[in-house]
């Protein structure tokens, strides 16, 4: 569902590195292979801040959008998962964030390549 890209999500994984599970947001990139980015409230190298003019529902002044990876969600993985749908990123803030992804320096170039297209998509749409 490319639309869906800048849809924000909130809900319960385990894709959290040295956690057991937590609750996040999330950003939707591409639906159709389950490739989401985390929002977090501290910086990690290579994120992208945000403010409440690029996601008004953000519960933090600020937050930062990770483009050091992706996260891959099969159906599988969220059938039983209560997913919490938490507004949508501004058209600038996605513009901007396919310009960082773009030049990004630490995303893997598999997820660069899953998210490019995503975005030429939005784009065109």
């Amino acid at each position: 569902m490319p639309s869906k890209l800048g849809a924000v999500f909130k809900f319960v994984t385990e894709a959290v590195a040295g956690r057991e599970s937590r609750d996040k947001y999330h950003v939707a990139i591409d639906l159709d292979c389950g490739f989401l980015l985390f929002i977090n409230s501290e910086y990690y190298d290579g994120a992208m801040r945000i403010d409440r003019s690029d996601w008004p529902e953000m519960p933090n002044p600020e937050s930062f959008i990770s483009c050091n990876s992706g996260i891959r969600y099969s159906r599988k993985d969220l059938k039983n998962v209560a997913i919490s749908p938490c507004g949508r990123l501004s058209d600038d803030c996605i513009r901007r964030l396919h310009q960082h992804i773009s030049n990004s320096y630490v995303m893997p170039i598999k997820d660069v390549n899953v998210a490019l297209p995503a975005f030429r998509v939005y784009f065109a749409d």
